[in-house]
């Protein structure tokens, strides 16, 4: 069988055009490139940071709001949003270059010229005591100053303990959290 010219022509149209569908217009984006998709979670999480200013301003109780809706997002997103939140603050920070076997650490964030770490849980639960021992040990690992152990569960008692007996993990939750969020 022989193709004409203008048959090639339109196979070849139509196999471009389904390239572009599958690299550009698909949901799914692991068809992209690991810069685009780390790019596209940093704009999903300046969205996030804009929704979330928006359901300060029109609940009076913003705590309950805010916490549900941050239990609803992509956790990789979260951690872009505390990211973004931070460098909007003026805060110099340093993002991974990837999600997955980042040795505990989701980015860098410097204060007056040291270094915190920074390590986020979206969790509808409680946070575990063991998950802060561990944030320590990464924290002394990597010769930082302290971290920010920011999450959107709740602490019980036996974490609390944990905190006081590592006076270098800065905690972010609640109403703190909604707070540290809050567009000045």
């Amino acid at each position: 069988m022989v193709l004409s010219v203008n048959q090639l022509i339109i196979i070849f149209i139509l196999a471009l055009i389904l390239v572009c569908l599958l690299l550009l217009g698909s949901k799914k984006s692991r068809y992209l490139p690991k810069n685009i998709r780390h790019q596209r979670r940093i704009t999903k999480g300046e969205a996030v940071l804009e929704r979330i200013n928006k359901i300060i301003a029109e609940h009076h109780e913003s705590l309950p709001a805010v916490l549900g809706y941050l239990r609803k997002i992509d956790p990789l997103v979260f951690e872009e949003l505390l990211l973004s939140s931070f460098q909007r603050q003026g805060y110099k920070i340093k993002r991974n270059q990837r999600y997955t076997g980042d040795g505990g650490i989701d980015g860098h964030v410097w204060l007056h010229g040291q270094m915190y770490l920074v390590q986020a849980k979206r969790y509808k639960d409680s946070i575990k005591a063991e998950h802060l021992k561990e944030f320590a040990q990464v924290i002394a690992k990597h010769q930082a100053r302290g971290g920010f152990f920011i999450h959107t569960g709740t602490t019980l008692a036996k974490a609390k303990s944990v905190l006081q007996q590592h006076p270098e993990i800065k905690l972010l939750s609640g109403q703190r959290l909604v707070d540290f969020l809050r567009c000045l």
